[in-house]
């Protein structure tokens, strides 16, 4: 069954080396690393809603996410819709997108280190402007969207499991030995930090 809940944790990194994250993860014994770069193009309509086009080489996408809480993006709706990357191209998605009224507001590159476990992936990443200039290093720890449903069922909850929630603090404990502690929480999004209004 496919979810739609986006379940993490967020943290500014500038001060984090990636290699001492890349040695961290590598005690957690992940079963998966990938180290990907792409652009990423957000469109928007009005203050708050946005379509991200992740712009990969082998796996495009459109996102849509939308808040839970208005404090914070730790728990937000999000659904990817997989493009074909042999005919989606630029100018189609700039006219679909503006037919539904978006525009293109921003691009950033980055460059993402991720390492999957069973329950929950982490993400070194780092962002560039459209002119290749540094904007900031982020971690994140994300509970996996196919895992969510499964954690928060009763049947997890019988045999003694944790809920998704649980698994996710439990996760940034992880973090706090390279610095990142429960008060660097992020609460805004990549969206939120560059939007031009």
């Amino acid at each position: 069954m496919s979810d739609f809940t986006e379940l993490e944790y967020k943290y500014k990194a500038d001060d984090v080396k990636l290699d001492d994250f890349v040695k961290l993860l590598e005690t957690l014994k992940p079963h998966k690393r990938l180290d990907i770069s792409s652009w990423d193009f957000y469109y928007t309509k009005g203050p708050d809603e946005f379509v991200r086009f992740r712009k990969s080489s082998d796996n495009p996408e459109l996102t849509i996410k939308r808040k839970v809480k208005t404090s914070n993006n730790w728990e937000r709706v999000e659904v990817d819709i997989p493009v074909d990357p042999k005919r989606i191209n630029d100018s189609s998605v700039n006219k679909f997108l503006e037919l539904l009224d978006y525009n293109i507001n921003f691009k950033i590159y980055k460059s993402c280190f991720i390492f999957w476990l069973d329950n929950v992936n982490y993400v070194y990443y780092i962002v560039y402007d459209e002119n290749m200039k540094e904007r900031g290093r982020f971690v994140e720890v994300e509970v996996n969207k196919d895992r969510v449903n499964y954690l928060n069922s009763t049947e997890n909850k019988f045999t003694g499991g944790k809920s998704a929630e649980e698994t996710l603090k439990e996760a940034a404990k992880s973090l706090e030995t390279i610095g990142l502690i429960p008060q660097n929480r992020m609460k805004k999004s990549l969206f939120e930090l560059f939007v031009r209004s």
